[in-house]
């Protein structure tokens, strides 16, 4: 029995991966994004091309802010240098790109027809206690990953 939950366990979480990996694909899913990753498959790829190039120099400037404080940040911990200008310059840049990306989210899923919002919410649920039962079956064979996030993984 308990063999036959962990296959089912692992089965769920290779369509999981396999469906995060084609979304990634469609440059929309990987870790800390706004929008689930099944929407990859809903959207098409001209729909998700025009609203980011429509935002292509605005991601770029927000991109390479961001790098850039990090990058000072950086510098000034290695040199031993006071960092609290720096690290407010990498909030403001993270908040500028978390921005931009709600923006964009906002788009994407207003593309969606109300029945697929509605999907999009039930797979949501789903997804999120399947990550919790990858969270709990690490945690009893021993792993420590850190606890599972809300959202789009």
């Amino acid at each position: 029995m308990k063999r036959l939950f962990g296959l089912g366990i692992c089965t769920a979480l290779l369509a999981a991966v396999v469906a995060t990996g084609t979304a990634q694909a469609h440059g929309m899913g990987g870790h800390h994004n706004l929008v689930p990753p099944i929407v990859g498959h809903m959207v098409s790829h001209d729909q998700l091309h025009a609203i980011f190039q429509g935002e292509k120099e605005n991601l770029q400037t927000l991109h390479s802010q961001m790098r850039t404080a990090h990058e000072q940040l950086e510098n000034d911990l290695v040199a031993g240098k006071d960092t609290s200008a720096d690290v407010q310059a990498l909030q403001t840049a993270q908040n500028n790109m978390l921005a931009e990306k709600v923006k964009l989210a906002q788009q994407i899923l207003a593309t969606l027809t109300p029945t697929q919002r509605t999907q999009v919410a039930q797979f949501m649920t789903q997804w999120r206690s399947l990550k919790q039962q990858q969270w709990q079956l690490f945690q009893q064979y021993g792993g420590a990953p850190e606890a599972p996030q809300g959202g789009g993984e």
